[in-house]
């Protein structure tokens, strides 16, 4: 995903650093053009409104564009502050907290905790007057929290995470503008859309400097609301189990910036389909593969 707009950062003050700016343009991956903001909004699935209906908002919101300001606070070695807001023209508000602390122990390893917190409110209509055609609806608010827990060797890393978005609303944020910023995010699913959702995930990394090679194992169930709740489940996504096999190798020399990877995913039903095959074809009960190549530049 490309973004175009002006940005800026100072990084005067000792420990700190403030950025921000404002976003007009979006191309999100998969796409080969540059798109107003509020156009992107739908390019991909736009799936129910709260009252069960399609989302007809593909082509119908009005958003000029983002704006986005950060501030990233070092307390000491130990403490981290961050804090994000994001103001989607004429469409929503997000706004994020977030501390991460860090312990070193002996033996070169260090412990680490994080926790996070997200609240989302609608602006205005949330997009369009019309709210069979609004992105969030008028009035409408979300919120989540998460937490995790990790101990990082030279070669070894686990974490134990934990994400909950309330009852109060849908966490949305388009797809189309990238990944999901909660501690329980596994590649090729996302929990925007939902709300009353609880997610606790295990991850293990370990590398293997000489070889090049990066492994990950990472498992994770995500109980989410009855497909049937429209409200708080957009996409008719039963609650599942999702486990993901990653395995990278750089190359050097010639090949240098080159990455190899192979990505394995196993999603498993652990919710009510009521026998509709349409929320279980390519959502769970599904295995899949990915062989993909980067150039880091």
């Amino acid at each position: 995903t490309g973004v175009e707009g002006l940005w800026a950062e100072i990084n005067d003050i000792k420990g700190t650093k403030i950025e921000g700016g404002w976003l007009y343009g979006i191309s999100p991956r998969s796409t080969n053009k540059w798109f107003g903001v509020g156009e992107t909004i739908g390019i991909y699935s736009a799936g129910l409104n709260p009252d069960g209906t399609p989302s007809l908002y593909s082509g119908q919101i009005h958003s000029n564009g983002v704006a986005l300001v950060g501030v990233t606070r070092a307390i000491n070695k130990k403490i981290k502050l961050q804090g994000w807001n994001m103001f989607t023209d004429n469409v929503f508000n997000t706004a994020m907290l977030q501390t991460d602390l860090s312990f070193p122990l002996k033996g070169n390893s260090t412990l680490m905790a994080s926790a996070q917190i997200i609240r989302q409110d609608a602006i205005n209509n949330g997009g369009n007057e019309n709210q069979a055609e609004t992105y969030f609806s008028k009035g409408a608010s979300s919120l989540s929290f998460g937490t995790k827990f990790a101990w990082k060797m030279k070669r070894l890393e686990t974490s134990l995470n934990y994400n909950c978005i309330t009852a109060q609303g849908r966490y949305l944020v388009p797809r189309e503008w990238g990944r999901d910023p909660f501690f329980t995010f596994l590649p090729r699913e996302r929990n925007e859309g939902f709300g009353d959702l609880d997610a606790i995930m295990a991850k293990v990394n370990y590398s293997f400097p000489k070889s090049g090679i990066k492994t990950s194992l990472a498992a994770g169930y995500y109980h989410l609301p009855d497909t049937k709740n429209y409200a708080l489940n957009k996409y008719g996504m039963p609650s599942y189990t999702q486990i993901n096999t990653d395995i990278r190798y750089t190359f050097t020399n010639t090949l240098k910036g080159l990455e190899a990877q192979l990505l394995l995913v196993a999603k498993l039903n652990n919710g009510e389909t009521y026998g509709n095959s349409r929320l279980i074809i390519n959502k769970v009960n599904m295995v899949q593969s990915n062989f993909v190549l980067n150039f880091h530049f």
